[in-house]
């Protein structure tokens, strides 16, 4: 049996919010009265852990009867899991939730994962049965003792019967857009968020993690920190939508970020890891624990995103303001990041659809942009490419917006010639042929010029478009692999110019 003292001993009551006993001893869980409650905890200390905790009675006080489960108790018949009898708990620990600080036994996050009643339905000496009846847990379980290990009691957990219902079918992962539009407003049916400057991901979360582009190409590898961030979800599984950023004195920067982009090979992505680490911002759920949400209204999708994400460098919740979208439009400006998303209350998440129920504003004005050709280097740049030539899509075709010269490291540059051999072309993609007009503040008439194969998608920022339906400024930010050339429109584009 656990040592009766060891809750008290283990514990500074006065530096944790931890409850105090109301009795002490441990109960015997081979004879001692089944109470009806049951929780388990979701523990992450120095490792992450589970903590079954059921209801029994020392003497007329009710106490908690505990086992650390380290993967938690199992989803599958047939595969056991490692149980290990630890010290009763206090009653009123079953409903404790918080931080127990730094310095402290189990410091960490302690959350509920699920919580309910359940019956005994045999009850010996090293052997358990019930049926538990949660939230998430549903089904009957075995617990068996096998032995002891270093003075601890070693038990294991079996699923006997699972009776959880059958799960819905998982929702299109196709990602929900928004309509850009141009200015920040206040509203009584609204909630806004901070725009983040990444690269939209699915992430499915059950016994691992999968990470999907918006073009549905698994990105797993690619972000090996944020791999495991299922181990930070409240869930046995969960669908999410978000962004994988990369923060660059506290300011998400896609500059840095497209240099982690396109790495396949393991060394790389280690590298770059270390230099540039990203995170993944969640802001929609769309499948929790069986069940779809698409049709739950944002608000109560928000919720439950709150509640099933314990907060680490790999992941966290995008924050939401209600009502004053001007407010937080200001206040993204001041730190130079992207703009705001406002969402209506209300409405659904609608899979592969761009919708005014979320509307996109701009406070840095950048664009998606087809590269189409490349003018010769000069100078220091000699031996490569000048600038690249861009364009996006109007009835009339792939429309000229200008030349984009800056925004390039050396590296970058490096990189970008030999895509640019590769998708040589001898014809001009552009509706109308360039050669021989100014573009843009280039003093000279376009010579010369090298056509490509528009398959390239670019990010590129600037300060406005002129009256010819010029990029003024533009500077290069990185190349985007999650957009296909034909969604860059003009339209958009002219949009994004008058916000």
């Amino acid at each position: 049996m656990p040592d009766a003292r060891d809750y008290l001993e283990k514990r500074s009551l006065e530096r944790t919010p931890e409850p105090p006993p109301a009795t002490s001893g441990n109960v015997n869980p081979a004879v001692a009265a089944a109470g009806r409650t049951f929780m388990v905890h979701q523990h992450h200390a120095r490792s992450l852990h589970f903590d079954l905790r059921l209801e029994m009675l020392n003497g007329d006080t009710p106490v908690l009867v505990s086992w650390a489960v380290p993967k938690g108790l199992p989803g599958k018949a047939g595969k056991p899991h490692l149980a290990i009898h630890v010290e009763d708990h206090p009653f009123d620990y079953g409903s404790f939730e918080g931080t127990i600080p730094a310095g402290n036994y189990g410091a960490g996050q302690v959350r509920i994962f699920d919580s309910g009643t359940y019956e005994m339905l045999e009850q010996e000496d090293g052997k358990l049965s019930l049926r538990l009846a949660g939230n998430r847990l549903r089904g009957v379980y075995h617990l068996h003792r096998t032995g002891d290990q270093g003075g601890k009691e070693q038990w294991l957990a079996f699923l006997r019967k699972d009776e959880r219902p059958a799960p819905d079918d998982v929702p299109s992962l196709d990602p929900m857009l928004a309509t850009l539009v141009e200015e920040a407003f206040d509203g009584e049916e609204w909630i806004f968020e901070p725009k983040w400057d990444g690269v939209r991901t699915i992430a499915i979360c059950g016994g691992d993690t999968r990470l999907l582009s918006r073009r549905l190409r698994d990105v797993t590898a690619t972000y090996p920190e944020i791999g495991d961030i299922h181990r930070q979800l409240v869930a046995l599984g969960a669908v999410l939508d978000g962004e994988v950023v990369a923060f660059q004195e506290g300011v998400p920067s896609f500059e840095r970020l497209q240099s982690r982009i396109n790495l396949q090979k393991a060394h790389d992505v280690k590298e770059a890891m270390k230099a540039i680490p990203v995170t993944y911002i969640a802001f929609d759920l769309l499948y929790l624990d069986g069940r779809s949400l698409v049709a739950e209204p944002i608000e109560r999708r928000k919720e439950l995103l709150d509640s099933l994400v314990v907060p680490s460098p790999a992941i966290s919740v995008s924050p939401v303001v209600a009502k004053e979208g001007r407010a937080l439009s200001e206040s993204v400006r001041a730190k130079n990041m992207e703009g705001i998303v406002a969402k209506r209350l209300g409405s659904p998440y609608r899979s592969g659809r761009r919708s005014r129920e979320w509307l996109k504003i701009k406070v840095v004005k950048d664009a998606d942009v087809v590269v189409g050709g490349w003018t010769s280097g000069e100078g220091a740049r000699s031996a490569s490419f000048g600038a690249l030539l861009v364009g996006a899509y109007s009835e009339r075709g792939l429309e000229l917006l200008g030349a984009v010269g800056t925004g390039f490291s050396q590296q970058l540059i490096a990189e970008i010639q030999p895509l640019l051999r590769d998708l040589a072309d001898e014809d001009c993609p552009f509706a109308e042929d360039p050669t021989g007009t100014r573009l843009g503040s280039f003093s000279k008439a376009l010579r010369d010029p090298h056509w490509l194969d528009p398959v390239l998608v670019a990010r590129v920022q600037f300060r406005e478009l002129t009256s010819t339906n010029r990029l003024r400024a533009p500077a290069f930010k990185s190349f985007r692999t999650d957009k296909e050339p034909k969604d860059c429109s003009l339209e958009d584009i002219l949009a994004t110019a008058r916000s």
